[in-house]
């Protein structure tokens, strides 16, 4: 394989939506979103070997979420509208593909989620990913998200 051939990295969001009384889900989505040119810069770095920075640069540490519809851009380094922002509550390797997870409780970010944005970096302030929802949350419910990193070759 030549590097032309390359590795088709992106991620993904599934998300459930679920009735906090009953458990039961209510809505399942399924959405891709971009990755930031800092992501795929330092990506790039590190398989050509030339990357010198930190080694956490690309470590996942929270989901951002936010209020602005705007259609995501590679270059934006932050939400437009950023309304909440929670630290993971679960990160796994299988394979090649690393998924993060963190959960939406009844009390959490009760408001129509337009954003969301995935954070990391050393300082945890760096944004790696952004998509565009529209998900009216409220106190009745719960949304689960786990983001996937996913290299096809």
């Amino acid at each position: 394989m030549s590097m032309a051939d390359g590795c088709n990295l992106y991620g993904r969001f599934d998300i459930e939506i679920v009735n906090a009384a009953t458990g039961r889900i209510l809505r399942r989505l399924h959405v891709k979103n971009r990755l930031t040119e800092i992501n795929r810069t330092v990506r790039t770095k590190m398989l050509m070997g030339t990357y010198d920075g930190a080694s956490d640069a690309l470590e996942i540490k929270s989901f951002a979420f936010g209020t602005d519809a705007t259609a995501a851009d590679p270059s934006q380094t932050s939400l437009f509208a950023e309304q909440f922002r929670k630290a993971l509550t679960q990160k796994s390797l299988n394979g090649g593909n690393v998924t993060t997870v963190v959960s939406l409780q009844t009390n959490e970010a009760n408001f129509i989620i337009r954003e969301i944005g995935v954070f990391g970096g050393s300082d945890g302030t760096t944004m790696l990913a952004r998509t565009v929802v529209n998900i009216d949350k409220n106190d009745s419910l719960v949304i689960n998200i786990t983001r996937s990193d996913i290299c096809e070759i």
